[in-house]
């Protein structure tokens, strides 16, 4: 039996359409429930193929999207709808008692809130595993950096082409940056969504605004708690990019969940996950695996992490490096200090150099520790991590922020990484005080969000950088 457009009631009498597919000759064996802002109609091949193995496939637009009725807020209605649906599922007679909830982004995080409120009540069914791609779980996971800036590219980007709509403006945004190429320029950063048309008091454009302005606690409107991802027992297949903004996330999501089996391929993709394979490692075939394991109550665990400094795939667990290296600059080559220009297109810097004598895997969050000081005040500190091999050829492999207020010590953890180093690499580490347009840039006036006045920002520091070493130890 297929079912298409099937409306499933929310609390508060919104209508959530829903897309069911069936086995036709035989009770399912499992649920795969996807709930999506991007379109149910994607995910109907997906459907039938499973439909053939003998699986159930549910998956629904959420609130305010395509044919789901309500008001359309971006991560605020998921759990309360997620439970709706279980209220609804709870009364269908072909409802089995294994559930898969998956999904990839904003649908990921959805899956995590299905998952929580499912197995936080006592159901005739239980969602045994959450395939989770690139997770999204909340508008600070995806709009601001973990140091509270906006993530301005990305905020214009994603709401411009999904907001304010029940659906898509695919490739809106990239076409109204060629024809404007000072787009992200335009100041004040509130009002910059209404250059494409739209209106900026939206709760969905100026709430991410509004909550980096405040500096409310970094990850405090999750969907899905800290503490509600270490109480879950579920099977996770946590899957991601060392490209992709999302990488953080699917690693806390792997370490959070502490009471069931998980598993985590991480390849060298970026958020749309392509291409699909690199060498013999498929992650759609692994998925498929995975899932299998778990309707067949025999879950297996697997692991593949892509080491981009080795061009191998690992198969053992992503562990973090307990041994902690400390590399400091030449002190020969200071002063360190730069200007930011908020107004001009230069971004000045410090780069500070490091020779690698012997061989070492990086595996973990390296960080760097900076002694600042900015007469100005607050101020931005940015850095990014790359390798330079024997060849010369370079390649950032993580980047972070921190954010000062007065002169003192700034940690900035970057983002995590599993690289081989090779006796030769030369690690350079950029510091600089701006990462325009991926992050809201400083204007030195006390208000980058609602600022119109941009003024030049004085920034001197010391410091060093710590690596997180698998076995062996780094040189300078």
């Amino acid at each position: 039996m297929i079912s298409l457009g099937v409306e499933v009631p929310a609390a508060d009498g919104s209508l959530l359409a829903t897309d069911v597919l069936l086995p036709s000759e035989s009770s399912p064996r499992g649920l795969i429930v996807i709930r999506t802002p991007y379109g149910r109609g994607w995910h109907l091949a997906e459907g039938i193929e499973w439909r053939s193995r003998g699986i159930a496939f549910l998956c629904q637009d959420v609130r305010g999207r395509h044919d789901s009725t309500g008001s359309w807020e971006p991560y605020v209605h998921e759990r309360e709808d997620g439970a709706a649906l279980a209220e609804w599922l709870k009364d269908q007679p072909w409802t089995p008692k294994c559930v898969i909830a998956s999904g990839a982004s904003y649908a990921a995080g959805t899956a995590w809130a299905f998952a929580a409120e499912t197995n936080s009540a006592d159901w005739s069914f239980r969602v045994d595993g959450v395939v989770s791609k690139v997770p999204t779980i909340g508008s600070d996971r995806v709009k601001r950096d973990p140091s509270g800036i906006l993530l301005l590219a990305e905020h214009l980007a994603w709401w411009g082409e999904h907001g304010d709509s029940s659906s898509s403006r695919e490739g809106f945004i990239p076409e109204l940056m060629r024809s404007d190429s000072a787009l992200l320029e335009h100041l004040p950063v509130q009002s910059m969504i209404e250059k494409g048309g739209l209106t900026s008091d939206s709760p969905g454009w100026v709430t991410p605004i509004n909550r980096a302005r405040e500096r409310q606690p970094y990850g405090s409107d999750d969907l899905v708690s800290a503490d509600d991802l270490s109480e879950l027992d579920v099977a996770g297949l946590h899957i991601g990019g060392w490209d992709d903004a999302m990488i953080r996330e699917t690693l806390r999501h792997y370490a959070s969940v502490e009471r069931g089996p998980q598993s985590l391929i991480v390849g060298p993709w970026a958020h749309d996950l392509r291409p699909g394979m690199v060498g013999e490692t498929s992650f759609g075939h692994l998925q498929v695996e995975w899932m299998e394991s778990i309707f067949s109550a025999r879950p297996v665990t697997i692991n593949r992490v892509f080491d981009r400094g080795a061009g191998e795939w690992s198969t053992e667990p992503y562990v973090m490096g307990a041994n902690r290296v400390r590399l400091e600059p030449d002190p020969g080559t200071a002063p360190f200090s730069f200007t930011h220009h908020a107004d001009e297109g230069r971004n000045d810097c410090v780069v500070w150099t490091f020779d690698m004598e012997v061989e070492c895997v990086l595996s973990g969050t390296p960080s760097a520790e900076l002694t600042v000081h900015s007469p100005e005040g607050e101020a931005d500190w940015i850095v990014e991590l790359s390798i330079v091999d024997s060849a010369g050829v370079s390649r950032s492999i993580a980047r972070g922020a921190g954010v000062s207020l007065c002169s003192g010590t700034v940690t900035i953890d970057l983002d995590p990484v599993l690289h081989t180093l090779r006796p030769g690499d030369v690690l350079s580490l950029q510091i600089a005080g701006s990462d325009f347009p991926r992050l809201a840039r400083n204007l030195g006036d006390g208000d980058r969000y609602r600022g119109t006045r941009c003024t030049a920002l004085h920034q001197s520091f010391s410091g060093s950088l710590t690596l997180p070493i698998l076995g062996g130890t780094g040189g300078e």
